[in-house]
């Protein structure tokens, strides 16, 4: 059975209003942005998934390693 739940949060970057879509699956919860067909997951549960949705919105990737370069600066 699939769950699905909309969420919005504010990307103080970018200063503009992000909603995503969760979808709690047999595997772990998935999320995507509204517009778009592709989901990001499996996560173990909705605050795993926000929080990579959030890094995401904000960053443009969730890769460590980049990130990482990018915060030297």
């Amino acid at each position: 059975m699939t769950q699905s739940k909309k969420v919005q949060f504010h990307d103080n970057v970018h200063n503009k209003d992000i909603i995503i879509e969760l979808n709690s699956k047999r595997k772990g919860t998935y999320w995507s942005y509204d517009s778009v067909p592709f989901a990001y997951g499996p996560f173990k549960n909705e605050n795993q998934a926000m929080q990579d949705a959030k890094l995401f919105s904000t960053y443009g990737t969730t890769c460590k390693t980049l990130l990482k370069v990018g915060s030297r600066g």
